[in-house]
């Protein structure tokens, strides 16, 4: 394969072959840029080419007119030598021979012209017939051999006037005359690119500047140079005429790549194909045809080039049993196909079906030989991929499905043949991808080709498709499948040969974090790509090979996050490139569009300001104003002292009225809501919180406001998040709905963090304890880091949700996806610091200050509020929806973790090991004493938790009946006197968009008494006094009087009372259903709603029970 392995069809119609091409690959393109041309006009010329003759300028005439014949009609001129030309051999130029071997390597269209004798005269008489006729004369009367006359005069001559005496003066003197006048010249001047011709001979035109080379074109001019100069030398292909032929090939792809003209690159292209023919090299000269086809349609577009040069191709290849030279076909046929559709080529002219059969069919005898193994197989795989370009890509998947499956078995089939094209065959599955409609099968076949590079061509190359089908899925706004493929590449890709491909695929995975909802991920794989970048400008010194797109990536995770002081030094890290990088005018260009826009979002972001952090921000404006950021310096001023304050020195003029300056910031606090911006966080407490949701768990890190805490912190949370992050289709169970984990600095923790779980006041806490500073003495210290975080990230997880499939999530996350290594390779943020940082970190907004900085005055005394327009929908109350969900509303591959969330009161493991067995009541008939509602546990210790806990959560009384209890009555229709009491969260209570997942957990324990005297009790005396007690109590045995459990009751007002007929599909009280004994139905409800309940439960557990 060539460097022109081919693109198939390109994907954007609208894009011409030469600017589809050109985006695709620039580097095929020149890199030259014209800064400076001669100026001249065809009509200015042409009257300076008349004035010539007024002048007597013949001898000027004579070396203008040589010297475009040198370059177009024959390089091997000789002139004559006398006081106006011609001298005693009566010409004025004359070819001399040259040897076969030299002139056969001219790139004129003439290709004789080297073994000809050639005659020229050059004339600006006005009367041009008189001087042909007397110069022709003259020359024939030397009587030398001459095979041509060429007669070039700088007056116009008509086709039938020329034609008329070229005829009369070779039937005269039997040699043929060519008659070349001023449409000839100036056509060579200014259609074949010979302006430097006129202007150095004639001295016309201006040059008013030079072409700037780019180092790219420069090392092709210098290659072309030297290979131009090797090909005129008779000497120096002696025995090497294969080595003849590819240096003739090499110099037409330089001549393409640096843009030269048509005439020339087809020419030097001709010259190789020629060169092939006549000395007998086949193979190369399939590959210079085949090059000079795909040049005519990707460079000049000319597709009737195209397919004339597809019969030479054909000519040469479609007997061929090799797959490398059919492949030459399978490459060109796309592009007619693509011709006929763009209306370049008619369908007869491109006769794609019948030059496709022939290809379908020498392929298919090249696959029959298996005799030998890789050619036959990729003789498949190029009938694959024909049968794949035939295929529209706006098909249904289905179409493609067969040809995915067959090219899954090419791949396995692949494993142990060594010279099977591997990476040609991966490239081109990963083009398509881009196009074809997405699929399982695809899916798995591009999973089996992974796993076949990862064997073959070690993990680079692996890691690099895995990263290039990762921002496939982002495209198509597949995030999770994004982290997947992503994940597998990352790990791979640390290597210092693949710096730049780690960089972008860290950045994509970033991108594919963020969209999913897990901004701790995302921002930590874009901490790492930029601590990628810091790294090489450490050991180059400079800028240039920075990528400062990748700060602005970083810029926006710490917007997402609400950190102020990390948005600013991410903003301030980025401009310092972008700067340093502007070289041009479209440079600083870019750079001044980014440091506007990051200002208006900055600004839009900070005017959200809390007012109780506004007087430690009184000297941020003259700060942020020295990095740029007037829109910011601007909303703080106004957050601070209002209209007033803008209106200082040099501010706002009189003519901007009060309402007019609210209104600007009211857009401003409009675009950061609609940004979904946090509240800014200027990390002014000794405290700091970090706050994520996972799995729909509320995760809240307590720690220092130190770079090493905070590291570490962020560290924990990103590497959860990644860790889970493809969780949400694989089913978890919830344990907690939400979780701290606080973190404690301490001079004796050890080198690696320590991660203990204390119980406070009922709730679960994770501790981690660490030093001050956490620094390496070798590699093995450093690597505990991760292991420990390892460990940590799942005994974490554990404690706020666990797997229902164990093997299965572990197969998935831990196997196939490289969960561990995606999670873990880029958390160790303390060691990123110290790259980014090196000592001198910014996390306290007066680091950002400078003593001379003038503070602004806080003269509000209430926070502005901003005046948002009305939403379109605001959060409202859980509701139970009727009948079957809308198709993808569970969709999870297409939501995000911050869409779901568990709301729920119930500790799953505290539930579990304090055993529910049963409810009880106190009560006193007619008394003042609250009734008493008793939950019956086996194990004191865990019911005490669960009630401590909801104590700490509601406090002693539940006046938001936030906590919901449920008796539901008539549960089986085998004991009139059954009931189930359900404990668990009340949905009513909880806010939510129409967009989210709401998660709950509760409980339920089905009491079976043979009469309903203690609950009616209970129910009667809770009636009447309006409010209960909930309380804890060990049961000892079924016949003895439970032990009450501490001082730990909840005061509950209210209490749910329904029969179970009444309950409807969707209800969370369907929980106390049981379809083995189902529940009692009043004869007169034929349709009560629970049969509704009833038939999708057994529903359900069918489609369980099927293999």
């Amino acid at each position: 394969m060539t460097e022109e392995t081919p693109e198939h069809r390109p994907r954007t119609p609208r894009l011409s072959p030469s600017q589809y091409m050109r985006g695709r690959r620039p580097h095929l393109f020149s890199d030259s840029k014209k800064i400076g041309q001669i100026e001249l006009e065809r009509e200015v010329l042409s009257h300076h080419l008349e004035t010539l003759t007024k002048q007597n300028a013949e001898k000027i005439f004579e070396n203008f007119a040589k010297r475009l014949a040198e370059k177009f009609i024959s390089p091997n001129i000789r002139p004559q030598t006398g006081p106006t030309g011609g001298g005693d051999g009566k010409t004025d130029a004359e070819s001399f021979p040259v040897a076969k071997e030299v002139s056969d390597r001219w790139f004129i269209a003439d290709a004789s012209a080297g073994s000809e004798r050639r005659a020229f005269a050059f004339s600006a008489k006005e009367d041009w017939r008189d001087k042909v006729q007397s110069d022709v004369k003259e020359i024939a009367g030397t009587g030398r051999d001459y095979d041509r006359i060429y007669f070039i005069t700088n007056q116009y001559a008509s086709s039938r006037k020329s034609a008329q005496v070229q005829d009369k003066l070779q039937e005269t003197y039997s040699i043929p005359v060519t008659i070349l006048d001023r449409t000839w010249l100036l056509d060579c001047v200014f259609d074949r690119d010979s302006l430097d011709i006129a202007h150095e001979t004639l001295g016309v035109g201006k040059k008013v500047a030079t072409p700037v080379q780019g180092p790219r074109d420069l090392t092709r001019q210098t290659e072309l140079d030297q290979l131009d100069h090797a090909m005129n030398d008779g000497a120096t292909y002696l025995g090497q005429l294969p080595i003849l032929v590819e240096d003739a090939l090499r110099a037409a792809t330089l001549a393409r790549g640096l843009e030269r003209n048509r005439y020339e690159v087809d020419g030097r292209f001709d010259r190789a194909v020629r060169l092939a023919k006549d000395n007998g090299l086949k193979t190369h000269q399939l590959l210079a045809a085949y090059t000079w086809a795909w040049t005519s349609y990707w460079w000049f577009e000319d597709a009737r080039r195209l397919t004339e040069l597809y019969d030479e191709v054909e000519s040469l290849a479609i007997s061929s049993q090799d797959a490398d030279d059919l492949e030459r076909l399978t490459n060109l046929l796309p592009l007619l196909t693509n011709a006929v559709d763009t209306g370049m080529l008619t369908k007869d002219a491109a006769n794609v079906e019948k030059r496709r059969e022939s290809v379908v069919a020498a392929l298919e005898v090249a696959k029959s030989d298996t005799s030998r193994p890789n050619n036959s197989l990729h003789a498949h795989a190029l009938l694959l991929l024909s049968r794949a370009t035939a295929i529209r890509s706006s098909a249904d998947a289905a179409k493609f499905d067969g040809i995915w499956d067959e090219f899954t078995d090419v791949i396995k089939q692949s494993h142990g043949l060594g010279t099977f094209p591997f990476e040609m065959i991966a490239k081109v599955i990963t083009e398509l991808g881009g196009f074809a409609p997405d699929s399982e099968a695809f899916d798995r076949l591009y999973e089996t080709l992974t796993d076949a590079i990862a064997e073959r061509q070690k993990e680079g190359a692996a890691a690099k498709l895995n990263s290039k089908r990762g921002y496939q899925k982002l495209e198509k706004g597949l995030h999770y499948d994004a982290i997947r493929w992503f994940g597998r590449a990352v790990g791979l890709l640390v290597k210092e040969e693949y710096e730049d491909e780690l960089v972008e695929a860290l950045r994509g995975c970033s991108i594919a974090y963020m969209q999913a909802g897990l901004y701790w991920a995302g921002r930590n794989y874009a901490l790492a790509a930029v601590t990628g970048e810091c790294r090489k400008f450490k050991q180059s010194g400079s800028v240039e090979g920075i990528d400062p797109s990748i700060f602005t990536h970083w810029f926006e995770c710490e917007l997402q996050l609400g950190r102020v002081p990390f948005a600013l030094t991410a903003h301030e890290l980025g401009a310092n490139i972008r700067n340093g990088r502007s070289r041009t005018d479209e440079q600083k260009e870019v750079a001044e569009e980014t440091r506007i826009e990051q200002g208006h979002r900055l600004a839009a972001f900070m005017i959200a300001t809390e007012f109780c952090d506004l007087p430690a921000l009184t000297k941020l404006p003259a700060a942020v104003d020295r990095l740029g950021l007037l829109q910011v310096s601007t909303a703080l001023l106004f957050l601070l002292g209002g209209d007033e304050a803008l209106r200082g020195e040099d501010g706002l003029p009189e003519t901007e009225t009060p309402e007019m300056i609210e209104s600007l910031f009211n857009m401003m606090a409009v675009a950061g809501r609609d940004a979904a911006f946090v509240r800014p966080d200027y990390l002014l407490k000794d405290q700091v919180q970090l706050r994520s949701r996972v799995l729909g768990c509320g995760i809240v890190v307590n720690c220092r406001n130190s770079l090493t805490s905070i590291g570490i912190g962020e560290g924990v949370l990103g590497a959860l998040e990644s860790l889970l992050a493809t969780s949400l289709n694989l089913t978890t169970l919830p344990n907690l709905d939400h979780l701290d984990i606080r973190f404690i600095q301490s001079d004796d923790a050890p080198l690696t963090p320590v991660l203990s779980f204390i119980e406070e006041k009922g709730s679960t806490v994770a501790v981690v304890t660490h030093r001050p500073r956490l620094t390496y003495a070798n590699r093995e210290e450093a690597a505990e880091f991760y292991g420990w975080l390892a460990q940590s990230v799942m005994r974490i997880f554990v404690t706020f949700a666990v797997p229902a499939d164990p093997d299965a999530w572990g197969a998935a996350v831990l196997g196939d996806e490289s969960g561990f290594s995606r999670a873990i390779t880029f958390s160790n943020v303390p060691i990123m610091y110290g790259v980014i940082f090196g000592g001198k970190e910014k996390i306290s907004i007066d680091d950002w200050s400078e003593d001379r900085d003038k503070p602004v005055t806080l003269t509000r005394t209430a926070a502005w509020s901003p005046k948002f327009p009305e939403e379109k929908e605001r959060p409202g109350p859980v509701k139970s929806g009727k009948g079957q969900a809308p198709e993808g509303t569970f969709d999870l591959e297409r939501k995000r973790h911050t869409d779901y969330r568990v709301v729920s009161p119930i500790d799953a493991r505290k539930w579990d090991a304090a055993v529910w067995r049963g409810t009880f009541y106190v009560c006193s008939p007619g008394s003042r004493m609250i009734p008493i509602l008793g939950l019956m546990f086996e194990n004191a210790e865990p019911a005490a938790g669960i009630f401590e806990a909801w104590r700490e959560r509601f406090g002693d009384r539940d006046g938001e009946d936030s906590l919901r209890l449920a008796i539901v009555t008539g549960v089986n229709i085998s004991n009139p006197h059954a009931y189930a009491v359900i404990v668990g969260p009340n949905m009513v209570k909880i806010g939510s968009a129409s967009t989210d997942i709401v998660g709950f957990v509760a409980r339920r324990n089905v009491m079976t008494p043979t009469s309903s005297r203690n609950l009616d009790m209970f129910l009667s005396e809770y009636r009447r006094i309006g409010r209960f007690m909930l309380a804890p109590a060990r049961m000892r045995s079924e016949t003895e009087p439970p032990d009450p459990i501490g001082d730990l009751r909840l005061e509950k007002s209210n209490l749910v009372v329904r029969p179970a007929w009444t309950i409807g599909e969707n209800d969370p009280d369907s929980c106390a259903l049981d379809l083995d004994d189902p529940p009692i139905i009043p004869i007169d409800e034929a349709n009560a709603p629970v049969l509704r309940v009833l038939a999708q439960k057994a529903d359900f557990l069918a489609k369980r029970r099927k293999p």
